[in-house]
């Protein structure tokens, strides 16, 4: 009898089976104010946190209203967010929202703007991005690697003639664009999300006066950015304009499913 149930125990090992099991990767982060001392926020170019917990993007106040001083500043999550799983293909969904102010202090025309940006995990801020071209942009290469949600103050050539929001893929030249209704001083509060079974990316807006603007784009991120990539802000001006990050979250998912062959 032992000898029957060892035989049959051997042969049930000898077929082989696949095992599934479902992984969530999943990543969060929740910053209601930006602290002094976060060592979870990497700063980049002019960008610095102030006393009050305010992520100050560009130079703020303390450069005169009326200088003219360009000025380029990022700030990163620290830690790199798996995006889509080389394994199985797929691609991570993810929520973030953040609020933040633009002040104007000077009443000149304000310059230049500021972008949400997902990038490679080493970025850093590119040669000749300056000014219009937002800190993400190298203006002398065709070679940008990035998806972005940007806030356009100044209307350039390759922009529409407005204050814009847009969604922008390895150029500022944005896929989709809505007006921007800026108000200096006053607070914004933003809502991005991906939905990866759909590709689509879509941001809801709401302005400190209760008006909501949306913006959506069919956005295959696994065909654009690399497996794990970096998140944050980045930020130019030309004149003393103030770019400031007041609160930030983040949320992703990644479902990664292996299969495990066992035999004898």
């Amino acid at each position: 009898m032992a000898l029957y149930r060892t035989k049959e125990l051997v042969s049930l090992v000898s077929i082989m089976f696949v095992l599934l099991a479902t992984n969530i990767e999943a990543l969060s982060f929740n910053f209601p104010k930006i602290t002094p001392g976060n060592t979870a926020i990497t700063l980049q170019g002019n960008a610095k946190i102030l006393a009050n917990g305010v992520l100050a993007l560009t130079n703020s106040t303390q450069i005169p209203p009326t200088t003219t001083f360009p000025s380029t500043g990022r700030a990163l999550y620290s830690t790199p967010v798996p995006l889509w799983d080389s394994a199985t293909g797929n691609v991570a969904s993810f929520v973030t929202s953040f609020s933040f102010v633009i002040l104007n202090p000077s009443g000149r025309v304000p310059t230049d703007g500021l972008v949400f940006f997902i990038a490679p995990p080493d970025t850093e801020i590119p040669n000749n991005s300056q000014s219009q071209y937002l800190g993400v942009v190298d203006s002398k290469t065709s070679i940008n690697r990035f998806v972005g949600l940007e806030f356009d103050l100044y209307a350039n050539s390759f922009d529409p003639y407005m204050r814009h929001i847009g969604i922008d893929i390895n150029s500022l030249i944005s896929t989709k664009t809505v007006r921007y209704n800026f108000v200096s001083g006053s607070l914004t509060k933003v809502t991005i999300i991906y939905d990866s079974p759909s590709n689509t990316l879509t941001a809801v807006i709401t302005y400190e006066n209760g008006q909501i603007s949306t913006i959506s784009q069919n956005v295959d991120l696994k065909a654009v950015l690399p497996k794990d990539v970096s998140v944050g802000f980045s930020a130019t001006s030309t004149i003393a304009v103030s770019h400031n990050i007041h609160s930030w979250s983040f949320t992703s998912n990644l479902e990664a499913t292996t299969g495990n062959i066992v035999s004898q």
